[in-house]
């Protein structure tokens, strides 16, 4: 009879033990709720307020508070007071009398903003991603394009179109992952890039950096430092594996004079802002027949070969694939092409 008891209360105690931890794992947990993108600034104003105002004058709050997927490039309070942006400032603007200045502020918020939710390792190898700032190039045009930024690391910095000095930024904090994407802050306002901004930003130009950026080639730098979103330029940018290949023994630039090298730079630029159809074609999809190109060195076209990314140049020697392409800004679009193309001299 003591074993039986003894067997019962030790029944008794395995139920109420049982019973207590059902009880605790049914128990449900509190789990806080992401905030979105604007409410992730909000929380912060000793780094945000003045983006948060931002925000609100342009209109663009609704849009990072609305459910979805965005990434946003967050400059801090610093970053907008080192150009020339401050809360007064932008509270003080009155549409309509002020509704240039709202919209030129609207638009260089949008080239912070990318329409998809991505992490900064994404963004390191998509290389370029284009934003939702929106312009007209042509401006005369009838439809508008997208402008991107560069996103590539320099030493253990993650930078944004080249960095701060570049009118870029570098990423300070990574990943901040909000209810509707994800938050990088950064150190500068990323300014509406150029096609020479773009040329600066990225290393794998910096060939043909160098090279335009020479005393001797001072006219075509300034050609496209000209260049305007009422009168863009198309830049074929050789890439720095084929001014490898033209400056090596033997290779095509050996020997050239300085004027015969600007003749040839000339030879990569074309006036307007062409685009292509898609990856793997640069010809549009109602194509038939290959695009004869009008370039800057005069009489002296290149032909972009019906349905694929190649181009021929005029001595017919060399084949250049387009690696690269649609590096959109505001006065032209860059192609990046794996050769030099030769030109008659």
């Amino acid at each position: 009879m003591k074993i039986k008891n003894q067997i019962l209360s030790f029944v008794a105690i395995l139920a109420v033990a049982l019973a207590t931890f059902s009880c605790s794992t049914d128990e449900p947990k509190e789990v806080t709720p992401l905030k979105s993108i604007v409410e992730i600034a909000k929380a912060d104003p000793a780094n945000f307020s003045i983006l948060v105002d931002a925000l609100k004058k342009t209109g663009l709050e609704t849009t990072l508070t609305s459910a979805g997927s965005y990434t946003v490039f967050a400059p801090t309070n610093a970053a907008f007071i080192a150009a020339g942006y401050t809360s007064t400032r932008i509270n003080n603007w009155i549409v309509p009398a002020n509704n240039t200045d709202i919209a030129t502020l609207r638009l260089i918020l949008q080239n912070h903003v990318v329409g998809i939710g991505t992490n900064s390792v994404d963004l390191l190898a998509a290389g370029y991603t284009r934003t939702f700032a929106s312009v007209r190039v042509p401006s005369s045009g009838t439809t508008s394009v997208n402008l991107n930024v560069f996103v590539n690391t320099v030493g253990t910095d993650v930078l944004v179109n080249g960095g701060v000095a570049n009118g870029g930024a570098k990423v300070t904090t990574a990943n901040i992952v909000a209810s509707n994407g994800f938050v990088h802050v950064v150190d500068g306002v990323i300014l509406l890039p150029t096609i020479v901004s773009h040329i600066k930003a990225n290393p794998n130009l910096s060939s043909l950096l160098t090279v335009v950026s020479s005393t001797p080639q001072a006219s075509v730098l300034t050609t496209l430092n000209g260049a305007t979103a009422a009168a863009p330029i198309t830049v074929y940018a050789p890439d720095n594996g084929a001014f490898t290949a033209a400056t090596a023994t033997g290779g095509y630039l050996v020997g050239k004079t300085d004027a015969q090298v600007t003749t040839i730079l000339r030879y990569h630029l074309e006036n307007g802002n062409r685009t292509s159809s898609s990856a793997t074609s640069f010809t549009a999809s109602t194509a038939t027949a290959d695009v004869s190109v009008a370039t800057l060195f005069t009489n002296n076209r290149f032909t972009i070969l019906l349905g694929t990314v190649k181009i021929k140049d005029i001595v017919g020697t060399t084949n250049a694939t387009i690696k690269v392409t649609n590096i959109q800004g505001t006065n032209g679009v860059i192609q990046v092409i794996d050769k030099v193309l030769q030109p008659f001299l």
